[in-house]
């Protein structure tokens, strides 16, 4: 893929480009579903944070949550949709595409 196709490409997951997007969705890809707690202190990232950027995850479809009754009372849970998975992977897929392209021509 040349340069410009794959800075196009690039283009079309820039939504998961942002750093505490993309941390979240990291972690719920490698570890799988989580409450939403567990993904907070995970990331050490502030409520607040967290919930704007988990809102926008969910509005795009990357992500779902789900409220489930435990012992201890409500507790969300939030895991990657399919299109979630394949919008990161495809990510990871063009970034690395990217480095390979460019690491010769980058200073060390």
């Amino acid at each position: 893929m040349k340069l410009d196709e794959l800075l196009k490409e690039l283009d079309k997951v820039r939504y998961l480009m942002n750093p505490n997007r993309l941390l979240i969705v990291s972690l719920l890809y490698l570890f799988g579903p989580k409450k939403e707690s567990e993904v907070v202190k995970a990331l050490n990232m502030p409520w607040g944070i967290f919930s704007t950027h988990v809102a926008m995850l969910e509005r795009e479809g990357y992500v779902k949550r789900k409220r489930i009754f435990t012992r201890k009372g409500y507790r969300t849970f939030i895991s990657l949709t399919e299109e979630g998975k394949e919008c990161y992977r495809r990510l990871v897929y063009l970034l690395r595409e990217f480095l390979r392209q460019v690491g010769g021509h980058v200073e060390r």
